[in-house]
């Protein structure tokens, strides 16, 4: 995640958006720029985000297989084409019409697409902000779909696999998909982002969501520098014993609210025994 924003920003500060900027401007409609670029990033990202991890369970690369998280756990042909058929009825059928609704809200809050585009910074700094409006918003929600009500009617459907893989991420129930919608867009609308901003914001998201399905826990993956970032080991501990570990970003909210379910002493563990 941190890679991929990095490379973003500099992208976008670089120069070399802004011709490419400009001839969107001149030739898509205000409709096409703010429905369809959202739309287009949202589900972009996550396929694109996808695509390397499907490969890796698809070849089942020695190397790579001796990071899954839960050993020789794979998805069948048949999950796979499952998942990706109802996912393609989510993102049309209910993301999309959410970013309709609210394309006009947040250009009146204050989302804009002219020229300037935003600096390199700015980019960072907006994002890493709605990263963190978006995981303590998602705690709540996420820990209320774990009351006996909302898990048999709505979360349960995302917890069918609790071997988790990367097409699997966004998986859930339209109301579950619309309710962990508000903290994604809660941060934008405190802001008033940049469009351009919003496209990489919603590309990171996916791309978050995505690394903690995956069912891939690599040395190299944030959470092995920065302990406070959750990372795919945290999110697997969630989906194995249905409860706990909340938080989708950052492991604050569940040491702070003691969710983690003794995570921490499985961590120790499996450590120990892998040293061993």
């Amino acid at each position: 995640m941190i890679l991929e924003l990095t490379v973003a920003a500099l992208f976008v500060g670089s120069g070399y958006v802004d011709p490419v900027w400009r001839w969107l401007l001149a030739n898509l409609s205000e409709t096409a720029l703010y429905v369809g670029g959202m739309f287009v990033s949202l589900v972009g990202g996550y396929y694109i985000g996808a695509l390397p991890y499907m490969v890796l369970d698809w070849l089942r690369i020695p190397f790579f297989a001796r990071f899954k998280v839960q050993e020789h756990r794979y998805p069948t042909n048949g999950e796979l084409a499952r998942t990706a058929r109802d996912l393609m009825v989510l993102f049309v059928g209910v993301m999309l019409p959410m970013i309709y609704v609210g394309a006009p809200v947040f250009k009146w809050l204050g989302m804009t697409a002219e020229l300037p585009l935003p600096s390199a910074h700015a980019v960072v700094i907006q994002v890493l902000f709605f990263f963190v409006v978006e995981d303590f918003m998602n705690y709540w929600i996420h820990r209320w779909l774990h009351t006996p009500w909302a898990y048999k009617n709505i979360h349960s459907v995302h917890h069918e696999h609790d071997a988790p893989f990367a097409l699997a991420a966004t998986f859930a129930h339209p109301i579950e998909v619309i309710m962990l919608g508000i903290p994604t867009f809660t941060g934008p609308a405190l802001v008033g982002p940049h469009m351009l901003t919003m496209w990489i914001w919603l590309m990171m998201r996916q791309y978050e969501a995505i690394d903690i399905h995956s069912g891939y826990e690599f040395p190299w993956n944030i959470n092995s520098y920065l302990r406070f970032y959750a990372g795919t080991e945290h999110h697997d501990y969630h989906h194995h014993m249905y409860s706990g570990n909340f938080a989708s970003v950052f492991t604050w909210c569940d040491v702070l609210y003691g969710t983690s379910l003794g995570y921490e002493t499985f961590r120790a563990k499996k450590l120990t025994s892998k040293k061993l």
